[in-house]
């Protein structure tokens, strides 16, 4: 089996699941997963004759696994059919690990491949052979794609962050209520009056007002 090469990682870490994503304009750290010798070589040329830096190069699963950890690329170059085992269910378990762009490269075209592909949440599906032109733009495609679905996870995270804030405060407010014999806007404004004495977010008081009325079987 040929030896998995690779560069080592920067200094900053984009695991625990979380995206490591550079800029589209920016040069790129790439993973190639590709188990014919050739082809890579072939990839690499002219990945690096775009600007980008190859990152290294794995021939099946468990190289890729481990070069996937080891460099946090910020784009992965990936084969459909690999030695042993399945490109796209691999794409799948490393998606799971650091989201990044990932592009399928196959030299079949079915529509039951591609529908997987996407389904395993990959930005580009490429048909073997690749040439320089067509590459460039299946990565500005992906990169663009990657950037805007990243941006959606974290408005909604925001929103959904948003959304328990609220929830939080209005319980609180309705303990002043019950318990102080207030109403709404008197109660907010204990909340905020409380908030700044204590020097704590508002969040975190409705937290130890909540925790405190269920101590006390509220």
């Amino acid at each position: 089996m040929r030896q998995a090469t690779h560069s080592p990682a920067p200094a900053t870490d984009g695991g625990g699941g979380e995206s490591s994503f550079r800029g589209s304009g920016a040069k790129r750290r790439v993973l190639i997963v590709e188990d014919e010798t050739l082809v890579g070589i072939g990839l690499k040329s002219n990945l690096e004759r775009l600007g980008h830096e190859v990152v290294g190069q794995a021939a099946n699963a468990a190289e890729a696994m481990a070069l996937f950890r080891d460099t946090l690329p910020d784009l992965v170059l990936m084969d459909i059919r690999l030695d042993g085992s399945d490109g796209i269910t691999l794409a799948s378990q490393l998606l799971k690990e650091r989201r990044c762009p990932m592009i399928i490269l196959s030299a079949y075209s079915d529509r039951e491949l591609v529908d997987r592909a996407s389904a395993a949440g990959v930005y580009g599906y490429l048909i073997k052979p690749v040439s320089a032109e067509a590459l460039a733009a299946q990565i500005a495609v992906a990169v663009r794609r990657f950037a805007e679905q990243e941006k959606l996870i974290r408005e909604n995270a925001e929103l959904s962050a948003q959304f328990e804030t609220r929830k939080l405060i209005d319980r609180a407010k309705g303990i002043f209520m019950k318990r102080l014999k207030i109403d709404e806007p008197e109660a907010h404004k204990r909340l905020q009056q409380e908030s700044q004495k204590r020097r704590i977010s508002l969040p975190e008081l409705a937290k130890r007002i909540i925790e405190a009325e269920e101590m006390m079987g509220g």
